[in-house]
C-alpha cells in the first residue's frame, strides 16, 4: 500500500461543555490533549477534523437564565463566546465549534424521532414524578436530594447514591427536598415518551461483538447489555429549554 493510500481520515471531538457557565480545568485538560493529538496526526500526513460545541439545552440553563434575568438564548450565546475566547487563549483550534441549539440539530432530532415513531419504537407511558409545587415544575433527578433508600445516607441526589453506589428513581428517596426551592415536592403522574431500547437488545449485542471497542470498555458495556435493558425516557415536561417534540404540546426532547 502506498503512503498516499495509507492516509487515515479521522474525526475527533470532546465531551461538550455545558452552556451555563465558564470552562473549568477539566475542560481545558481534555481539549488541550485532543488538540495536541490532532496536530500530531496532521504532522504525519493524516486527515484530521476536530469538532466540538456547546451542550445548550436543559433545566439548568433555563434556571440560570432566569436567575440572570435574560433569555436562555442570550445566555447560551454569551457563554459560547466566552468559551471560544478561552479556547483561543490556549491555542486550541477546532475546525468547527458549534452548538446543540441549532437548526440542523432540531431538523435531525425531529427527523429521527418521526422515523422511530413510524417504525413503532416510540411508546407513551404514564410515570410518577416529583413535582415542585412552589416552582410549578416537575423535578429532574439532579434537582432532588434526600436520604438513600438503600444505605440511608443523607443528602443524596435523586438518581444514585454517592455513598453506596445504589441507583433508584427520585420517588424512592426518603424525605426528598427540591434543591430549587428547598420545599418538599409531591408525587404527580405525567405522560412521557420512551424509546423502546429493550426491543433492540439482540442488535446491540451483535454490534458490540463485531465492534473495535477497547476490551475494558467492551466488558463494561457487555455487563449492561447482559442485564435488563430499560426503555429510554426521551421527553421532559414544560417548562424546559430545548426543542419541542413534534405533535406534543408540552413535551421537549431530553438531551
Amino acid at each position: 500500500m502506498s503512503k498516499e493510500n495509507s492516509k487515515r481520515n479521522i474525526l475527533v471531538t470532546n465531551a461538550l461543555p455545558y452552556a451555563n457557565g465558564p470552562l473549568h480545568l477539566g475542560h481545558l485538560l481534555e481539549h488541550i490533549q485532543s488538540d495536541i493529538w490532532v496536530r500530531y496526526q496532521r504532522s504525519i500526513g493524516n486527515e484530521c477534523t476536530y469538532i466540538c460545541g456547546e451542550d445548550a439545552h436543559g433545566t439548568s440553563i433555563m434556571l440560570k437564565a432566569e436567575e440572570k434575568g435574560i433569555t436562555p438564548e442570550k445566555l447560551i450565546k454569551e457563554v459560547k463566546e466566552s468559551h471560544i475566547e478561552d479556547f483561543k487563549a490556549f491555542n486550541i483550534s477546532h475546525d468547527n465549534y458549534h452548538t446543540t441549539h441549532s437548526e440542523e440539530n432540531q431538523f435531525y432530532s425531529e427527523t429521527i424521532f418521526n422515523l422511530l415513531k413510524d417504525k413503532g419504537f416510540i411508546e407513551e407511558k404514564e410515570i410518577k414524578q416529583l413535582f415542585d409545587i412552589e416552582k410549578n415544575m416537575f423535578l429532574a433527578d439532579r434537582f432532588v436530594k434526600g436520604t438513600c433508600p438503600n444505605c440511608k445516607a443523607k443528602d443524596q441526589y435523586g438518581d444514585n447514591c454517592e455513598t453506596c453506589s445504589a441507583t433508584y428513581s427520585a420517588i424512592e428517596l426518603i424525605d426528598p427536598i427540591s434543591v430549587i426551592t428547598n420545599t418538599k415536592p409531591k408525587v404527580k403522574n405525567s405522560k412521557h415518551l420512551f424509546f423502546k431500547l429493550s426491543n433492540l437488545k439482540d442488535e446491540i449485542k451483535e454490534w458490540l461483538e463485531n465492534s473495535l471497542i477497547q476490551k475494558q470498555a467492551l466488558n463494561k458495556l457487555s455487563e449492561w447489555v447482559d442485564g435488563e435493558i430499560k426503555d429510554w425516557n426521551i421527553s421532559r415536561d414544560e417548562p424546559y429549554f430545548g426543542f419541542k417534540i413534534p405533535g406534543y404540546k408540552d413535551k421537549y426532547f431530553y438531551v
